[in-house]
């Protein structure tokens, strides 16, 4: 069998991993830039190391953790600092930990908490497909359900909780409902299941950055990765797909492990209106950074509370959980603004977040690192529908046998979710 994948970045070089290890040699990824990870890539500047976009990552995981040791990262954990987080709401900023205890924390008033410590004993329902926001509501109340779907959109999706998919952003919560007809009673459930002894999931970050990590998986591949391939069309041709770009290859199976619009310019008209389907929401990341030691709190990060009126969706304390992306006796932030239903945001961007920031947390900033990445690619929402679109792709896929696609566009945003799909992709290529 002969692969080609077009795309260099995480999920590219996941699914190309995962087919390596499971015999399949024949195998090439070719990518348009000329460094491996698309939008996994590491900012330096005077000692401060700087994640545009996502930098840490949960471990073990079934699927992330073979693949990060085959490629041979060297993962740190974060300070125990990471299990708290904060939210400001109503002009305070609150910890929350994790811990039930969280239930206790002043996000809400004390009659919201009752109506969520009744969850419980809401009847479930089966619904076909539920707004994220419309499903916590139902489930915890309305004060409790608005405040939890907008914390969990923004912090995973800088998206609108009234327009994401429950079942597609967080297939995690109408799973519980349907397997324990509660969330908290499934959530118990689950974590009596877990196998004593077993190691806790924790927050873990690559010691030299996300650029370093996406090379070693590029390196692993040896001259099976090509940079600088330009991919001009995929197209069938008998029995086999040709990809034509910088030079034309032939393979049995083609990935396209790119967001659903590149792969769109890629392929055939009706594959590619289905694909022009998928939706984004655009964010900008400033980096704040300067001396000082205490700045910054001793947390994982911010998120910032439904009506407050801010540009910013949450703050990274990045020096707080992983003290090496700052310079010694200094401090690194990370602010992340804009998303749904934010909108577009001015030139002036950096100086909106930064006086935002100092808002938050209660004090002057006087940082000698400002920097402003606004070319990211936008972050996929999964909105109502989303489950449907992807049963309708599918279809298009099957009557293009041979012809896959992955990435965070699809299945799931995180890098564990990019490397569960590279799983899926090595099975349906190979059955095992």
């Amino acid at each position: 069998m002969s692969v080609v994948v077009v795309g260099g970045g995480l999920a590219g070089l996941f699914v190309a991993n995962e087919l390596l290890a499971a015999g399949v040699h024949d195998l090439v990824v070719v990518e348009k830039s000329d460094t491996p990870g698309g939008v996994a890539r590491t900012l330096t500047h005077d000692g401060f190391i700087l994640e545009p976009a996502v930098g840490a990552m949960t471990l073990p995981h079934s699927h992330l953790s073979p693949i990060l040791e085959r490629i041979g990262a060297d993962m740190l954990p974060a300070d125990q600092v990471a299990s708290v987080r904060q939210v400001y709401v109503d002009g305070r900023l609150i910890s929350v930990p994790a811990s039930p205890k969280a239930l206790l924390a002043p996000l809400i008033s004390w009659p919201a908490k009752l109506r969520a410590l009744a969850e419980p004993l809401v009847p479930s329902r089966a619904l076909s497909d539920e707004s994220l926001a419309d499903f916590c509501r139902r489930r915890f109340g309305r004060r409790a359900g608005e405040m939890i779907a907008w914390l969990m959109a923004s912090g995973v999706y800088a998206g609108d909780p009234e327009r994401l998919s429950a079942k597609a952003a967080f297939p995690i919560l109408p799973d519980l409902e349907q397997d324990a007809g509660s969330v908290v009673r499934g959530a118990v459930a689950r974590r009596r299941r877990r196998e004593p002894g077993a190691p806790r999931p924790r927050l873990h970050y690559p010691s030299r950055g996300m650029a370093t990590l996406a090379r070693l998986a590029a390196e692993d591949l040896n001259d099976r990765y090509i940079a600088g391939f330009d991919v001009e069309s995929v197209r069938r041709d008998g029995s086999e797909w040709l990809v034509v770009g910088s030079e034309t290859l032939r393979a049995d199976s083609v990935i396209l492990a790119t967001s659903p619009l590149q792969a769109a310019v890629l392929v055939d008209e009706e594959l590619a209106a289905h694909l022009r389907g998928s939706r984004t929401a655009s964010v900008v990341v400033v980096g704040l950074g300067g001396p000082g030691d205490d700045v910054l709190p001793d947390a994982f990060g911010a998120l910032i509370g439904p009506g407050e009126g801010m540009v910013s969706r949450g703050l990274l304390y990045e020096s707080s959980y992983a003290p090496g992306r700052a310079p010694q006796e200094s401090w690194l932030l990370k602010v992340i603004a804009g998303g749904s239903p934010v909108g577009g945001l001015g030139d002036d961007v950096a100086d909106i977040v930064r006086g935002e920031a100092e808002t938050v947390l209660g004090k002057q900033l006087s940082p000698t690192l400002i920097t402003t990445v606004d070319d990211l690619a936008g972050i996929p929402q999964y909105e109502i529908g989303h489950r449907q679109w992807l049963d309708r792709l599918e279809g298009l896929l099957r009557s293009r046998s041979g012809l896959h696609v992955t990435g965070w566009g699809y299945h799931g945003v995180g890098v564990a979710h990019l490397a569960t799909d590279a799983v899926r992709v090595r099975k349906a290529l190979v059955g095992r």
